[in-house]
């Protein structure tokens, strides 16, 4: 890869089984769209490219609903015994190959996250392509967050009982956090509780 490259790429675990929340929450309509249409779009308009989804249960439905998005859809055909990790490692390395700097990896649900604060990652990774990029809300990490292109191997070989914060923690002296003012960095959609609330918050 060049080393002024600073296309930055996006990685999106899609794959689960939702079992928490008793329904596919990748399909859960969201504003006149559905959650994982949302989360790619919104990557897309803050400046992600290419943008790879990694789908598993329900493929079928979830590509489907990502054919007028810019996503490419990778399928993960162990996901009823793999976990999120296994995504982002099928996702980075399909990504190998392209002339990337590095990857947002980002959860399938948090369409909630504003474009403007997945504006802020992408530029900063643009600035500091070789850096780790995280969201930070009153000192707490968030996501999605930006990994180097040079630190991707140590996620592929990763092992099973392990998870990205075992890179991240290894890297601790090289982390940009971009500090913002809402905690929606925080919160995801795992049972029907948490997506009322975040739709609630989202039609205030």
């Amino acid at each position: 890869m060049n080393e002024s490259q600073s296309y930055v790429a996006a990685v999106i675990a899609a794959a689960g089984r939702s079992r928490r929340m008793g329904e596919p929450k990748q399909l859960l309509p969201w504003g006149t769209s559905t959650v994982i249409a949302t989360v790619v779009t919104n990557l897309a308009a803050a400046g992600a490219q290419p943008i790879l989804c990694v789908t598993g249960h329900r493929h079928e439905e979830i590509a489907s609903v990502l054919t007028a998005t810019p996503a490419q859809v990778i399928y993960n055909c162990a996901y009823t015994t793999a976990d999120m990790l296994q995504s982002y490692q099928m996702g980075l390395a399909a990504l190998q190959a392209r002339d990337v700097a590095g990857a947002i990896l980002a959860l399938g649900d948090q369409p909630h996250i504003p474009v403007a604060v997945l504006r802020r990652i992408v530029q900063q990774a643009e600035r500091t392509p070789t850096q780790i990029v995280i969201p930070s809300y009153n000192m707490r990490r968030g996501h999605p967050f930006y990994m180097p292109q040079r630190f991707w191997q140590e996620i592929i070989a990763l092992a099973e009982d392990e998870t990205l914060r075992t890179v991240v923690n290894c890297h601790n002296t090289e982390i940009v956090y971009v500090n913002v003012e809402d905690d929606a960095i925080l919160r995801d959609m795992d049972t029907p509780e948490a997506y009322a609330a975040l739709r609630s918050r989202r039609e205030a």
